[in-house]
């Protein structure tokens, strides 16, 4: 009998140490390019061609508008390096209609975005969420011939740890000559103001 157990137990080792070694050769396999490289969303947001693309509708930009001002505004906005945040700004004038980006020449578009990201952290505020309003919320107009929407978006901001406020902005849009819906200006609203 005890040489029946004094096998049995060795069968067991040697079957622990199989198990053992074939987890161990599974979990240390080197992944493959892809899987190691993660993409964050200020990476996906930089390299993204916003043209190729383009948003259709007006809530659909402001989505995608939205999501850069996460990257800029949000929780992990303080480890963006300077190019980092120029390039998200670039990248969020070509949704800019003509006449806001020639109100807004880049370079001092992109010193005054800088200069608002700091007094942002400055101020421990940090944006959390942002929407967009509901598709039977846009407001279609007319901006002098051209099509034009008027649509809302809210901003979910942290100040410190235990203070949270809620920040509306109504953004004007007008469609360009080619189609495509462009943020011509945008201002801070009340809520349903709108």
């Amino acid at each position: 009998m005890t040489k029946k157990r004094g096998g049995v137990i060795v069968l067991i080792l040697i079957a622990v140490l199989i198990v053992g070694a074939f987890a161990l050769v599974v979990y240390r396999t080197p992944k493959t390019a892809e899987e190691a490289t993660e993409v964050t969303e200020v990476s996906a947001l930089m390299s993204k061609n916003i043209e190729a693309g383009y948003p259709s509708t007006p809530r659909e930009v402001l989505k995608l508008y939205n999501r850069y001002m996460l990257c800029l505004y949000g929780v992990d906005s303080d480890q963006l390096k300077d190019e980092e945040v120029r390039a998200l700004g670039m990248k969020m004038r070509q949704m800019f209609d003509d006449e806001l980006m020639e109100e807004n020449p880049e370079n001092a578009h992109l010193q005054k975005l800088t200069q608002e990201i700091v007094a942002f952290q400055a101020d421990d505020k940090v944006m959390i969420q942002a929407n967009v309003c509901d598709s039977n919320e846009v407001d279609y107009i007319d901006i002098e011939g051209a099509s034009g929407a008027l649509v809302e978006g809210s901003y979910f901001i942290k100040k410190g740890s235990k203070e949270f406020s809620r920040t509306y902005q109504q953004y004007l849009m007008r469609k360009d000559a080619t189609g495509k819906w462009k943020i011509l200006g945008f201002v801070k609203v009340n809520e349903g103001e709108a």
